[in-house]
């Protein structure tokens, strides 16, 4: 059976999934030759690759579209629908990917919020001035999308002493319960929520809900000084409105996992404001490699033997 890698940089990917499935024909793909190669794929690993109709509609023989990761947003589910072709993904907690962005995003807000950035540039210049910025402990964290990823968040923000305000599309008194929050608020109160937190943290899929969530209402709400972390998607924040929020002071800083465009533009003036960055790779870890290739081996081998898929989208 072959198997397209899409994204064929993420070389860690396509050696596991070798390692895991040496009775298939993994073939790394690049988005330029995807067009070309779609006709004899059977399954399709879009990792950070555009998945569009045409390309669904020319896959004759596809079977399965299957995200090595959470988000989908880059396939375009209803030519899937159309075609009757499932779509896959794996989820935080069974990929373990829900623990390795949380790491990433404890890294995030204590980078932003002790203002490494500066640090980086106080060395460099030989200097001993260094800055004074915001620690975690005793603070006061918004994170916005309690579900895997933010779950995991809050657990490890426990240690901190801080008092987490969560952020859910729909209630979860039990949760809020389980994780120590002090307050759970639905996503229409977001300004409300951010109110009076020194960080606030986005851990929310991509969607059209989301889209432009983080806007100028939003960021205004937030204190003055305070620091945004975002290891969701790029465009879940509106970009002019948080250089502005960078440049007027409302944000002491940001971590930035991920970002409009990407790979993203090392010339971005996003980067002269004080921003802690990274080129979205909050998963990229060994429990991610691991947890996730077991997701993706586990819906193949359902394909195969005729049974029903998990962690299915559509």
């Amino acid at each position: 059976m072959r198997v397209l890698m899409c994204s064929p940089d993420l070389a860690a990917i396509t050696d596991v999934l070798r390692e895991a499935l040496p009775e298939h024909e993994i073939v790394p793909t690049e988005s330029d030759a995807l067009a070309r190669a779609a006709p004899n794929a059977e399954v399709i690993i879009p990792a950070r690759t555009p998945i569009d109709a045409a390309t669904i509609g020319s896959a004759s023989r596809l079977r399965l579209i299957q995200q090595f990761g959470i988000g989908v947003d880059h396939v375009d589910l209803e030519a899937a629908r159309a075609r009757g072709i499932p779509v896959a993904n794996a989820p935080a907690g069974p990929s373990g990917i829900g623990k390795a962005v949380a790491e990433f995003a404890l890294m995030h807000l204590i980078a932003a919020g002790r203002l490494l950035p500066t640090h980086f540039r106080t060395l460099a210049a030989r200097s001993i001035a260094v800055p004074f910025g915001a620690s975690l402990f005793g603070s006061r964290v918004c994170i916005v999308g309690v579900g895997g990823v933010g779950s995991e968040i809050a657990r490890l923000l426990k240690p901190f002493g801080a008092t987490l305000i969560g952020v859910k599309r729909t209630p979860d008194p039990e949760l809020a319960d389980e994780l120590g929050l002090a307050e759970l608020y639905t996503a229409d109160r977001l300004t409300e929520a951010v109110r009076n937190c020194g960080f606030v943290v986005l851990s929310v899929p991509l969607t059209d809900e989301t889209h432009g969530l983080v806007n100028q209402s939003v960021l205004d709400a937030m204190p003055d000084g305070s620091v945004l972390v975002n290891v969701s998607r790029g465009p879940v924040v509106e970009r002019e409105p948080l250089i502005d929020a960078l440049d007027s002071g409302r944000l002491r800083a940001a971590g930035l996992d991920v970002f409009w465009e990407e790979p993203v533009d090392p010339a971005d003036p996003v980067f002269e404001r004080e921003v802690f960055a990274t080129p979205h790779g909050a998963s990229a870890c060994d429990i991610f490699l691991r947890g996730t290739m077991e997701v993706v081996r586990g819906n193949i081998e359902r394909m195969e033997a005729g049974q029903p898929l998990k962690y299915r989208v559509t």
